[in-house]
C-alpha cells in the first residue's frame, strides 16, 4: 500500500489517537475507514445537486424574484410586533 503525509493539527491528532485506542484500532486503519467513508458519501451525492444551468433565464428570474419576495416577508415579519403572516 503506498505511503502518504499529512499534517495535522495536534488536538485533532490526539483526538484520533483517543478514539483509536477506544475501539482498538490503529491511528493509522482510523483515518483509512474514515477517509473511505468521505469518499463513498461524497460518490453518492448526485452532481450539480444545486445547480440551476438547466433552467431558462425565464426560470431564473422567477426563481430569484421568488426569493426577493421570500426575504421580504421574512425581513417583514422580524420587523413586526404581530404574528408572522406563515
Amino acid at each position: 500500500m503506498p505511503n502518504t503525509s499529512v499534517h495535522l493539527p495536534q488536538t485533532l491528532l490526539a483526538s484520533l489517537d483517543r478514539i483509536a485506542a477506544e475501539r482498538g484500532t490503529s491511528r493509522n486503519r482510523l483515518i483509512v475507514e474514515s477517509c473511505q467513508r468521505a469518499v463513498e458519501e461524497l460518490a453518492c451525492r448526485p452532481p450539480a445537486l444545486f445547480s440551476n444551468d438547466h433552467l431558462s433565464d425565464a426560470e431564473l428570474r422567477q426563481l430569484r424574484q421568488g426569493e426577493q419576495d421570500f426575504l421580504k416577508t421574512v425581513e417583514n415579519a422580524r420587523q413586526s410586533r404581530t404574528r408572522p403572516p406563515f
